[in-house]
């Protein structure tokens, strides 16, 4: 039987060991292993040769495209700087099977300046779908005055509201795109799982070298950017807004949206993913990393606490 002061002594030991493989845990999350400089097997940077590059994002309603049929080009950059940030907003042309509750795709292609992406060996792409279903949210209503926000004076206005029971097709008002800009040299025998999935490589001579890694940021899709899309809409505003991204950063990005998505296939809905998301975007990530450590220290010192709590009392009943 153990006494009290080698339960205590056990139970903090058991909690630095969680605090210290947490922090091993996250440190393998940000930190990638660089290729030595003798090895065979070293992935470098395309971007690193500083070419010429163009962003272009186009919209369709199709997954998959191998042509300039079927789309509609709503933004392009030319001499595309990877280390500029900028955020622009364009009107994006609706079409009839979206307005009837489809799927619109945004293209966002990375290629070089003056050839058109399909004609481009060297061209990144990424899909993301501009749209997403979700219920409608109830009407805002003064609580002063008791009008709605938007008044329904037709009929016919109303019976469309009352029906909107159902998940219907809303517009994702903002794009959010990343590029992975460290001239960081990767050991191919040892390849992150999460990054590799965004990696395209070529041969050039005797060297292998990645494609430029473009991020589409789903963590920064708010409930509160969604717009219901109508069937009379024909134009919708679409912002665009780019900064470079940390391989680092890029990382542990990649790890939270994968677990808001698993959430998702749980069954928590938008909304519910929308709360967590909030914990990273709206949230300094440092100072998300303090309040872990303050949440694990409190917990620990509630437990010591209620423990010697139970020793008062039966001392004092002895």
């Amino acid at each position: 039987m153990l006494n009290r002061s080698s339960f205590t002594t056990l139970v903090v030991g058991v909690f630095i060991v969680y605090v210290v493989h947490t922090c091993w845990v996250m440190y393998g999350i940000v930190y990638t292993k660089p290729c030595e400089s003798h090895s065979d097997n070293c992935i470098k940077p395309y971007l690193s040769k500083r070419p010429k590059l163009q962003l272009s994002v186009y919209t369709t309603t199709r997954t998959t495209i191998s042509a300039e049929n079927n789309v509609d080009l709503v933004l392009n950059v030319d001499n595309f700087d990877v280390d500029s940030k900028f955020e622009r907003t364009v009107n994006v042309t609706v079409p009839k099977k979206t307005r009837n509750n489809g799927t619109l795709y945004a293209y966002v292609f990375l290629h070089h300046a003056g050839v058109l992406p399909w004609h481009d060996g060297k061209q990144v792409h990424i899909l993301s779908p501009l749209t997403t279903y979700m219920i409608p949210k109830p009407e805002e209503v003064n609580l002063i005055t008791g009008e709605t926000g938007t008044q329904q004076i037709d009929t016919d206005k109303k019976k469309e509201t009352y029906a909107l029971d159902e998940p219907v097709s809303h517009w994702r008002s903002r794009l959010t795109l990343n590029v992975m800009v460290e001239d960081f040299v990767f050991d191919g025998s040892s390849l992150p799982a999460d990054v590799h999935r965004y990696m395209k490589m070529i041969q050039l001579g005797k060297s292998v070298y990645y494609l430029p890694i473009i991020f589409i940021d789903q963590l920064s899709n708010r409930v509160k950017d969604l717009m219901m899309i109508n069937r009379s809409t024909t134009e919708l505003p679409l912002t665009v807004s780019y900064d470079k991204i940390s391989l680092g950063k890029l990382r542990f990005w990649i790890h939270m949206q994968d677990a808001v998505y698993s959430l998702q296939q749980f069954g928590f809905s938008e909304k519910d993913a929308d709360e967590v998301k909030g914990l990273f975007v709206d949230t300094n990530l440092y100072f998300l990393a303090l309040t872990f450590f303050v949440a694990a220290f409190h917990l620990l010192f509630d437990f010591l606490a209620f423990k010697n709590d139970i020793s008062f009392w039966k001392k004092k009943k002895k």
